[in-house]
């Protein structure tokens, strides 16, 4: 079995070297993309679901079931830091790097980071609506963080960090995955695109009042990387041509932004080829917000990693156990001694 895993391994990296990466061939693509990612089954148990006005509006109960709470216990300080992160396996959260950046050089302790699933309203337990209630919300411990670059805060473009759960996340039509670029998707441009952004719980960034319990999520536009503007406000560490494809920026209109958005999900909602009803792909992880706003338009310009130039990164970190490849099997991949 484990000489298995280290071809397979052998074999992804030179796939990724000589072409386009296929996530679908990769070991860890088969945690992904269960059958009913992307959906919100949570909607059929509804008599009626009326429709809302576009730009900021609550969710409804089960809307977004890949969205999760993440609270931080961060050394010598009293009050838990919020983020938001989003299910993409049944033990697999996707978030941003810069939500550890409090724990700064010490080592993070994983007793003091846990996941809430489930969550919608955090006045309540179970939430409820005049239909009926949900399961209560569930929390996980986490069991390993894998950071794409470091814990520092989100200034160079890979804004990203990957936790696993000791137990496995149980789905329900409350609680459930979003679905990740392959095939079709991987290769359209949504540029100019309408996409949606979840906004989370508690302190808003605008008047700094505890003031929202409800999950509320908004539209925006995936703006263009073409546009002339984007080096202007950025900080330097984006300029760079390693960084310019890796994140993207959102533009949203009179939305509510919270102290906990910070590795939420944007999403865009897209009908594949064949398929009869659309789905939710994760596009980006919210990064962080900018200074920079149309004033004309009273939209804001948002910072969110680009989340199919890191896919590979996703898998290779996606192994349910650690393990380390044999010395030979990594001097023929970096082709050298090792």
């Amino acid at each position: 079995m484990k000489i298995l895993i280290h071809l397979a391994a052998v074999i992804l990296y030179i796939n990724s070297v000589e072409g386009d990466f296929d996530p679908t061939l990769h070991a860890n693509y088969k945690q992904l993309n269960e059958a009913e990612c992307g959906t919100n089954p949570g909607d059929e148990l509804r008599p009626f679901i009326v429709q809302i006005p576009r730009n900021k509006r609550e969710a409804r109960l089960g809307e977004f079931p890949w969205v999760v709470l993440i609270s931080l216990h961060y050394p010598d300080v009293q009050e838990s830091h919020k983020c938001m992160g989003t299910i993409i396996a049944r033990r697999f959260i996707l978030t941003a790097s810069s939500c550890f950046a409090g724990y700064g050089n010490e080592e993070i302790s994983l007793n003091s980071v846990f996941v809430v699933a489930g969550e919608w309203d955090l006045s309540t337990d179970p939430d409820c609506e005049e239909w009926g209630c949900a399961p209560k919300s569930t929390f996980y411990q986490i069991d390993k963080i894998s950071f794409l670059h470091t814990n520092a805060p989100a200034q160079n473009g890979k804004n990203l960090a990957l936790l696993r759960t000791r137990l496995p996340i149980n789905f329900n039509g409350y609680v459930g995955p979003i679905c990740v670029d392959y095939g079709e998707t991987l290769r359209k441009e949504f540029n100019g695109r309408f996409g949606i952004r979840v906004s989370g719980w508690g302190v808003s960034n605008t008047d700094y009042q505890q003031n929202n319990k409800l999950m509320v999520f908004g539209d925006l536009d995936i703006v263009p990387s073409t546009w002339s503007a984007l080096p202007d406000f950025l900080p330097d560490s984006f300029k760079s041509q390693e960084t310019d494809e890796s994140y993207f920026l959102i533009q949203t209109l009179n939305e509510t932004s919270h102290k906990s958005d910070t590795g939420g999900p944007v999403m865009v909602n897209f009908r594949r080829k064949g398929s009869k009803h659309h789905r939710y792909y994760l596009y980006g992880v919210f990064s962080f917000e900018t200074a920079f706003a149309i004033v004309a338009k009273a939209e804001a310009l948002d910072v969110a990693a680009k989340v199919r130039y890191h896919l590979k990164w996703i898998l290779d970190n996606m192994y349910l156990k650690d393990f380390k490849l044999p010395d030979k099997i990594l001097k023929l991949i970096s082709g050298s001694d090792y």
